[in-house]
């Protein structure tokens, strides 16, 4: 498993020394190009690559709804996806809640249909950048469109595109009272995994049970990428704590019995 954590370019030091695998970057912070010299010039500087991204959309670029501008859009993607690239991106995680929901009174039909035509053209235009698109089911306090691993692999079914793949957030999930099961279900469409404990803090810190939720991971036969999404108290500390309480969780799993 690689392990990866959310955060900025200034924290990538204390990543690499206490062990993790890469950095994952919002992608709102590749729009503009001063700030994104100062990201690659820092990047170049470490042995860790930004492996993936979130934040994929700021939240006044509408992918649903009345306001959806698809030039827009298309100058925006079109300007960040090559420099994930340069970053040696892998993965770009399409949350976005604001940008994805559904404005009362709007058909939802008519939502899905946007939705479909955004991650295709998304898909399509990252896999000219051997990126892959891993679409993040949200809970409902979040966005009402998209909620669970079972409709977010429907979407990237329906788009059919083999780089356009599904985000599972262990938080999004167990808010939303998804069965850990979906991980198996759905395991031929998963890229991606965020990850997050009781009240979205690190790994380890909570009532989240991991063991069970690496049993689905391990029964989906996924040995890819999980990034840590939450909060800290002390980003040093917690950091390191987090990263042990996963390879020891993980490591439990993986000598365990067969799934």
């Amino acid at each position: 498993m690689r392990w990866g954590c959310c955060t900025t370019v200034d924290n990538l030091a204390l990543l690499e020394d206490v062990g993790y695998d890469y950095l994952e970057l919002t992608m709102v912070s590749l729009a503009d190009r001063e700030q994104y010299d100062k990201i690659k010039t820092a990047v170049d500087k470490s042995k860790l690559r930004v492996e993936a991204f979130n934040v994929l959309l700021p939240s006044d670029i509408k992918v649903v709804g009345p306001e959806v501008d698809w030039d827009e859009i298309s100058g925006y993607v079109k300007a960040v996806l090559p420099r994930a690239e340069e970053l040696g991106g892998k993965v770009v995680v399409f949350g976005s809640g604001r940008s994805r929901r559904v404005p009362e009174g709007f058909p939802q039909e008519k939502a899905r249909e946007q939705v479909v035509d955004f991650v295709k053209f998304l898909g399509e235009f990252a896999g000219r950048h051997d990126l892959v698109i891993g679409i993040e089911p949200l809970r409902q306090a979040e966005c009402n469109l998209l909620n669970y691993v079972g409709e977010a692999a429907e979407l990237a079914e329906a788009v059919n595109l083999e780089q356009v793949a599904v985000t599972a957030d262990y938080y999004h999930m167990t808010e939303g009272d998804e069965p850990l099961e979906n991980i198996v279900t759905y395991r031929d469409r998963l890229a991606h995994f965020h990850l997050a404990d009781t009240g979205r803090k690190w790994p380890g810190s909570g009532q989240y049970d991991y063991l069970t939720f690496f049993r689905q991971v391990k029964g989906a036969g996924y040995d890819g990428r999980m990034s840590l999404e939450c909060s800290f108290d002390d980003f040093a500390s917690n950091i390191k704590t987090a990263l042990a309480f996963l390879r020891d969780t993980w490591q439990t799993v993986l000598e365990q019995d067969s799934f």
